[in-house]
This record gives structure tokens, C-alpha cells and sequence, in this order.
């Protein structure tokens, strides 16, 4: 399942993708200016909202393997915060610091699903 936000230079998905007895989890934005997109949810401003210790190799991928229901809670509360104007424009500046430092190399297709 993706669930998409707009924000005013980024926009953003949560991704949710569940089996059985797992969930793959993360959260792209991506640039409304060039197309490129990165995997967010290792993001430090992203960890601290989530509540999760970045010290635990889990949480350092781009794409999380959790339990259904850790992953439709960490959904949950990322929903919350990307429904605040206030929160989308905080993670838009420290998006733009991010990508300052490195230009995001994945470029979106016209294959929905990516």
C-alpha cells in the first residue's frame, strides 16, 4: 500500500508492503524539481519521530522488514506528521541539507509502483 502527501517542493509516500507475517516498510520523498527520490525513513529527523534507536542495523536500510503491526504503527505516525504544514516544511529544509550533500541518484519512471 502507498500513501502519498504532497509538500510544497517534495512530495511523499509511505510504503507499505505486508505478508503474512511481515511488513516491508519506508517512506520516499520525492523532489517535485527533478524527478529524483530517496528512501527517507533512516532520515535522523524521520528516526526521532519514530522513536526507534538508530543503533539498531534494522533501522539503517532504506526499506525496513518489521512485524505488520510495528510497520502499520510507524505508518500511522508518520501519516500524522505529514499532514502537519509545519512538520512537511521543517523535513523539506533538512531534505534540501541532505541533498546538498550528494544528489539523489534514483530517478522515478513512469511505472507507478517504484
Amino acid at each position: 500500500m502507498i500513501t502519498k502527501f504532497p509538500g510544497k517542493r517534495y512530495n511523499f509516500e509511505i510504503r507499505v508492503e505486508k505478508d503474512q507475517r511481515t511488513s516491508a516498510f519506508s517512506i520516499r520523498a520525492i523532489s517535485k524539481d527533478t524527478g529524483r527520490y530517496s528512501s527517507i525513513n533512516n532520515l535522523n529527523t524521520i528516526l526521532s519521530e519514530l522513536g526507534v534507536d538508530n543503533d539498531n542495523p534494522k533501522y539503517n536500510d532504506s526499506t525496513w522488514v518489521l512485524g505488520v503491526k510495528e510497520a502499520e504503527r510507524f505508518s500511522d505516525v508518520i501519516k500524522k506528521y505529514l499532514a502537519s504544514p509545519r512538520f512537511v516544511h521543517y523535513l523539506e529544509r533538512k531534505l534540501d541539507e541532505d541533498r546538498a550533500c550528494g544528489e539523489w541518484e534514483n530517478i522515478l519512471t513512469d511505472n507507478p509502483d517504484n
